[in-house]
């Protein structure tokens, strides 16, 4: 059997360092799990995604804003 073997810890301080991969990882995984619930349960709406969709953005907006005024927060106290 083929073993892949990959250094995970480098994969995940990859995956740390980059908000937008977390977030477009964690969206991809919502949609999936979104597919597979609609797989089994039988009826799946459209209107799910989009709202999956919908808060994955707020949340990343979310996170740039307060990324932005952590930024701004750490200059004002480095100048004071």
């Amino acid at each position: 059997m083929l073993s892949l073997h990959f250094n995970k810890q480098a994969l995940m301080n990859n995956l740390k360092s980059n908000d937008m991969m977390v977030y477009a990882i964690t969206t991809l995984a919502l949609l999936m799990t979104l597919l597979l619930q609609g797989a089994i349960k039988g009826h799946l709406k459209p209107e799910y995604f989009a709202y999956a969709l919908i808060v994955s953005f707020a949340f990343c907006a979310w996170a740039i804003v307060d990324r932005k005024f952590c930024q701004l927060n750490a200059k004002r106290n480095k100048k004071a």
